[in-house]
């Protein structure tokens, strides 16, 4: 007897899971999901999926367009100097890879010194304009960056208004 009460409590309340529930759509949102008008049947500006649609086209062309310039600019060579031009670097420009780390990386290919300065300089000496030519090689690298960048941008800033 206990098991045909529970076989029946269980069995009403499965069919009632699977049961349609009535919903109500209202007209608003149907015209929502595409850019239609609000509760009054006014037509809105902006919104909807065509607009979404058409905003994720130009992010990847965006996309693509910094790809392109990470390519020009990471087959370039920079150089900066220290010591009145008698140490010189060559540097590179890595972009990041990776999404969470944006940050790129700048690589020192080589570096020339003037050999007379080179024999007779101190360690010290050599120590300081080998890291005073890489940060001129990197703040070089990076000003060819942001001009590159700066078409970039004023792309972007067209493709909002």
């Amino acid at each position: 007897m206990k098991t045909s009460v529970f076989v029946g409590i269980m069995a009403a309340g499965g069919a009632s899971a699977f049961a349609p529930n009535p919903t109500i759509i209202s007209s608003s949102s149907q015209l929502s999901l595409f850019g239609g008008g609000n509760k009054d049947g006014e037509a809105k500006p902006g919104g909807g999926m065509m607009d979404q649609l058409a905003m994720f086209k130009k992010a990847q062309e965006m996309a693509k367009k910094k790809q392109e310039l990470d390519q020009e600019l990471g087959a370039e060579t920079f150089t900066g100097g220290a010591a009145d031009g008698k140490v010189t670097v060559s540097c590179k420009f890595a972009p990041s890879k990776n999404p969470m780390d944006p940050q790129p990386d700048y690589l020192a290919t080589g570096f020339d010194f003037e050999e007379e300065w080179y024999n007779s300089a101190s360690p010290e000496d050599l120590s300081t304009a080998i890291k005073e030519a890489l940060v001129n090689g990197i703040d070089n690298t990076n000003e060819a960056v942001k001009e590159k960048y700066k078409l970039l941008e004023e792309d972007i800033k067209n493709m909002q208004n």
